[in-house]
């Protein structure tokens, strides 16, 4: 997936959840053999890019790992607790496009 269609997905999601005001940010992460990462990510949405073999992605939303084949969908979108594994025995890299709600700032009365 290109970095375009992850900003349009993330456009069309965000207005989907109502959420108007976001930011977009670019994670690459670098991942060293067989590590794995969690990320907290209860309200944004990650879009995974140009995603390596060896990558596994599972978050609530759905899995990512062309490695098994017994998955029918591959889930490029995630969010709420992401779990990245790298299944390779070498350096693999996992790169997303974040997106992540402004808070609104309080008024003062």
């Amino acid at each position: 997936m290109t970095e375009g269609a992850a900003i349009e997905i993330i456009r069309y999601q965000m207005c989907e959840l109502g959420v108007i005001d976001y930011i977009v940010r670019y994670r690459h992460l670098r991942l060293k053999e067989s590590e794995k990462r969690i990320i907290k990510a209860e309200n944004h949405l990650f879009v995974l890019i140009d995603p390596q073999a060896n990558i596994k992605v599972e978050s609530k939303a759905g899995i990512y790992d062309m490695r098994d084949q017994t998955i029918n969908e591959q889930q490029h979108l995630h969010r709420g607790i992401i779990s990245v594994t790298n299944q390779s025995l070498v350096q693999n890299d996992a790169r997303f496009i974040q997106a992540i709600p402004r808070q609104k700032k309080k008024q003062k009365s």
